[in-house]
């Protein structure tokens, strides 16, 4: 009920957004065409209009999408940012189809859009939280709620309740052996025993029984109680305790099942993401090759041949494969340096810069000699990265994904860590945007199982547009 609840609100807070999008866009026309002269020309393809209006529309919303606004909507600053940001690129992209399709709209018009849309779209989202809170608040919506286990579990679904705009309203928690009294505002209202009163004084009241480690007995007897009180509950599964990554709920037929949360992409997913990856591989492959052909030539220039490194690395599901670099070190180059650092980096959980006994900071391979001169520059800007592309057709690599492990990386794997593998590793991806080489392993272990169970095409297409600029301000890959 909860989850539904929120996933309603998000409907209605999109079509909210798009009313308020195109009551800017008449305010602009109103302001800027009061004789209706170019409203007069776009009625004249009113197919044409309907057709691009509408595809411009879903954008818009979609790029407030892909900024989050639709978890945003409790009126705060960075809601208020997000909003402003968001009708800048909608503006932008109704100039540039506007150009495209030849449809005859001012820029002034659009430009007036941008102002008049930020205002609208605040004002809406303010009248719509407004009413929802209104509505929430009358005794026939409003759920009272009482948790069960002052822990912290019962801590953490308060939070939820208490920050999102739900109709719940949590009245307390009821523990047998509750380690404190309150919990932001929220009292121990006693024991199990206590239930008997509150069914009584709140006939409609709901229950959520977090207490994961109390065992399958203890809850039952908590859900039997419920039943007999005719208290409508919800449960925290015992399993929730004992999965450090979290647990999903699936439906198969009839049947609930429990399990362990896995890779997102899966099934049609992992089609989109695929066509996602040779439709831009393809393309960038083919505006790049003149610059690939003049690194090749400077490589073999300066440092002979060969042009290509090829270096063995470990797919998804641990399958080998050869990854393809610019060749950036002297030929026949050890890698006992780059060995040590790895076994070091995961054995002690630290960021790629550490301290060594005499306090000097070192870098990973910040200083390495074995570089070649024309291979430093390739590396700041990464252009020894781009014959990766090659890996991603093939289908060995996506743009997106975990940093491909080294076979003698995986040998110090603990069984959490292999599950950054579950998916195509990625010429960029969650950990390059968020800290790239200054990330401890755990965190990096951290960003690839976050972004393998919560991925979304809008998620690569966000982490693609974060990219660049590491890549035009020279920060390398």
């Amino acid at each position: 009920m909860f989850g539904d609840e929120l996933r309603k609100q998000k409907y209605l807070f999109a079509s909210v957004d798009a009313a308020a999008v195109l009551l800017a866009v008449w305010g602009a026309l109103a302001i800027h065409d009061p004789s209706h002269t170019m409203r007069d020309k776009m009625l004249a393809d009113p197919a044409a209009l309907v057709l691009v209006g509408s595809g411009v529309l879903a954008c818009w919303i979609l790029i407030f999408r892909w900024l989050d606004l639709y978890r945003m909507r409790g009126g705060s600053i960075d809601e208020a940012l997000a909003v402003c940001r968001g009708n800048a690129f909608g503006a932008l992209l109704a100039i540039t189809v506007g150009f495209l399709t030849h449809l005859d709209v001012s820029r002034i018009t659009t430009l007036l859009t941008y102002p008049l849309a930020v205002a609208s779209v605040l004002t809406f989202r303010l009248l719509l939280r407004l009413s929802i809170r209104h509505l929430y608040a009358r005794k026939e919506v409003s759920v009272p709620l009482v948790i069960l286990g002052l822990n912290r579990v019962g801590r953490y679904l308060c939070d939820q309740v208490i920050d999102e705009l739900t109709h719940y309203e949590p009245l307390g928690f009821v523990d047998d052996d509750a380690d404190s009294a309150s919990y932001r505002g929220l009292p121990l209202l006693g024991s199990s025993g206590c239930l008997h009163q509150l069914a009584a004084e709140y006939p409609s009241i709901e229950a959520i029984i977090a207490l994961p480690e109390a065992g399958a007995d203890r809850q039952a007897e908590l859900v039997a109680l419920c039943e007999e009180l005719r208290i409508r509950w919800s449960i925290v599964p015992w399993l929730f305790g004992s999965m450090a990554s979290g647990l999903r709920l699936d439906m198969m037929g009839a049947i609930p099942l429990i399990g362990p949360r896995g890779s997102n992409i899966e099934g049609i997913n992992y089609l989109l993401k695929r066509g996602l990856d040779l439709t831009v591989g393809v393309v960038v492959l083919a505006l790049v090759s003149p610059l690939l052909a003049v690194a090749g030539a400077a490589i073999a220039i300066t440092s002979g041949w060969p042009i290509l490194y090829r270096q063995g690395r470990i797919g998804m599901h641990g399958r080998p494969f050869q990854m393809l670099k610019f060749r950036t070190m002297k030929p026949q180059a050890a890698d006992n340096v780059h060995r040590d650092f790895v076994r070091q980096w995961i054995s002690s959980g630290g960021g790629a810069e550490r301290q060594q006994d005499n306090g000097a900071r070192v870098f990973k391979l910040a200083g390495d000699d074995r570089i070649t001169p024309i291979g430093r520059w390739l590396r700041r800007f990464s252009i020894d990265e781009l014959p990766q592309l090659i890996n991603v057709i093939r289908g060995e690599m996506s743009l997106i994904g975990p940093r491909p492990a080294l076979p003698y990386e995986v040998e110090h794997y603990e069984p959490r860590h292999r599950r950054r593998l579950e998916v195509l590793p990625g010429v960029t991806g969650l950990w390059q945007v968020s800290g790239r080489n200054h990330l401890s392993f755990e965190d990096m272990v951290r960003l690839d199982v976050q972004y393998l169970e919560n991925w979304s095409l809008a998620t690569d297409l966000k982490i693609l547009a974060l990219t660049m600029p590491e890549l035009v301000g020279g920060g390398g890959l």
